[in-house]
C-alpha cells in the first residue's frame, strides 16, 4: 500500500524492497497471492518491487499456473558456481 501511495506522487523512490522476513509465519498461499499482486501492481503503476527470497521459501506450487515467477527473477545468488555472487562478492 505504501508504494502504491508513493507511485501517485511526483517525487517518490519508485521502488519497494524487503526481504523474506516480511512473510514470516504467513501461509504459502498468501505469500503466492502477495507476490502475484505485487507483480501486477508494479506493472500497472510503474514501480519496481524487489523481494529477497530464499529458493526454499518460494511458494511455487501455490502460484497461479499462468504466473511465471522466473520472468521476474533478476538475480540468483548461489554458492554452487563461481559466478553466483553479487558485485564480485561471494556470499
Amino acid at each position: 500500500m505504501l508504494i502504491e501511495m508513493w507511485s501517485e506522487r511526483l517525487h517518490s523512490p519508485g521502488f519497494m524492497i524487503h526481504d523474506s522476513t516480511i512473510f514470516d509465519g504467513v501461509d504459502s498461499r498468501q505469500v503466492a497471492k502477495a507476490l502475484q499482486l505485487a507483480a501486477s501492481e508494479s506493472q500497472m503503476r510503474s514501480f519496481q518491487y524487489i523481494c529477497l527470497l530464499n529458493a526454499d521459501d518460494v511458494p511455487a506450487r501455490d502460484l497461479d499456473p499462468d504466473f511465471h515467477l522466473d520472468h521476474s527473477v533478476r538475480v540468483r545468488l548461489t554458492d554452487a558456481t563461481e559466478d553466483g555472487g553479487l558485485l564480485g562478492i561471494r556470499f
